[in-house]
């Protein structure tokens, strides 16, 4: 069963690789073994060979990060080494430097209870949970997991809103949201595509009819796939609406594009400190945007950081709890600045088009708003991008 190395666990491994590396590059260098390949040293201090190419990594690596212990013999085929070294007339004295870092490697070994074996193990298990890059592969294999048993994929999820305020009703403000997908699929699957709109605002606590005017959203036809699909409007519980795309008319798994727009006016009456807006990754996708526009009135007063949180019941909890459900996944967040300039997206090719649009439906100067965007490649399926808004 792994042991798992903590942080400190890493940095004291950190110190021993840089010893080791120091006092062996510089034993290495000595005209006894200068120049020489592996299976000449090797000869020359009656070592094994494999034994002598491991030892060499210690004076030809660039870079020297605990990862080194794995391509090293071990604390006795270092201490091998030096004997070989002493016997073949290297004064004792030159080699304390070196046998100083082997006895400070053992050390380290005996305080985690572990033989090398296992520390390679164990330090192979820690870089691969924090490379960047494995982590990209981890969620590519839940994305075709998640895919296969839900019958559905999206090549991009887009959420994006602007918001402005009005300078004599702070806690009014008017809201125009656009959320769709960009190459979405449907086989054999019972499950609906919906379109979700985005919960501005969120301060954890139901926020009741009389804070909120919700307009229907309206398929923007300009940026979906013809023939056009239908949205069918159910009703979930009390006063809630389900937006339900329906692909009747589409090919069963043909990809199409379906984006809508949604206008609501909020007055949210007892705003807190907790203010949060969020982007549900409903379904298996290849990539996510979410892009928030706020008006000057309203970003002056704000600052704003993101969180990606695990998607269920109790997703807009206290903020207290929302530790409990944060994943450590990192996500790309960015300012985006003043107006549209730097709306552009390497994940959907008319995502600059799509944000103007969003300006021109409401009449709306975009050099008056401050953009910020989350970007996540691979997002974890069932989590939600969470902007918050506090503050400053």
């Amino acid at each position: 069963m792994p042991s798992f190395l903590t942080e400190k666990d890493i940095k004291n491994a950190s110190k021993v690789t840089i010893s080791l590396q120091k006092e062996f590059s510089a034993v290495l260098e000595f005209p006894l073994l200068n120049g020489l390949r592996s299976s000449l040293v090797a000869k020359k201090l009656g070592v094994n060979r494999m034994t002598c190419q491991r030892i060499s990594k210690l004076q030809t690596t660039d870079c020297v990060t605990p990862l080194l212990l794995i391509e090293i013999p071990g604390v006795s085929g270092l201490l091998e080494f030096l004997d070989g070294m002493k016997n073949a007339g290297t004064p004792q004295k030159k080699l304390e430097g070196a046998m100083s870092a082997v006895e400070a490697f053992s050390n380290f070994l005996r305080k985690l209870n572990l033989s090398h074996t296992k520390l390679m193990h164990e330090i192979s298990l820690h870089f691969e949970a924090t490379n960047p890059k494995q982590r990209l592969a981890r969620r590519k294999k839940l994305f075709e997991a998640a895919s296969a048993v839900m019958g559905q994929s999206a090549d991009t999820s887009i959420s994006m809103m602007a918001l402005t305020s009005k300078k004599d009703l702070p806690s009014y403000f008017e809201q125009i949201a656009i959320r769709g997908y960009s190459q979405i699929r449907a086989i054999h699957s019972s499950m609906p595509i919906r379109i979700a709109p985005n919960a501005a605002f969120s301060n954890y606590r139901k926020i009741g009819n009389d804070e909120v005017e919700r307009n229907k959203p309206v398929l923007i036809e300009q940026f979906c796939s013809t023939p056009l699909p239908t949205i069918d409007t159910r009703k979930i519980k009390e006063q809630n609406l389900a937006q339900i795309i329906n692909p009747e008319h589409l090919p069963i798994g043909e990809p199409f594009d379906c984006f809508a727009s949604q206008h609501n006016i909020w007055n949210v009456k007892a705003e807190t400190n907790s203010n949060s807006i969020l982007m549900y990754n409903d379904y298996p996708t290849k990539s996510c945007i979410f892009d928030i526009y706020l008006h000057s009135l309203i970003d002056e007063r704000l600052r704003i950081t993101s969180d990606c949180h695990l998607w269920g019941t109790a997703l807009l909890a206290p903020p207290e709890d929302d530790w409990m459900k944060r994943f450590t996944e990192d996500c790309d967040f960015k300012v985006l600045g003043r107006g549209t300039a730097l709306a552009d997206s390497s994940n959907y090719s008319k995502h600059k088009a799509l944000t103007q649009h969003m300006f021109d439906l409401m009449g709306w100067d975009p050099n008056d708003f401050t953009g910020y965007r989350c970007e996540v490649q691979m997002p974890i399926w069932r989590s939600g991008i969470s902007m918050n808004l506090l503050p400053k």
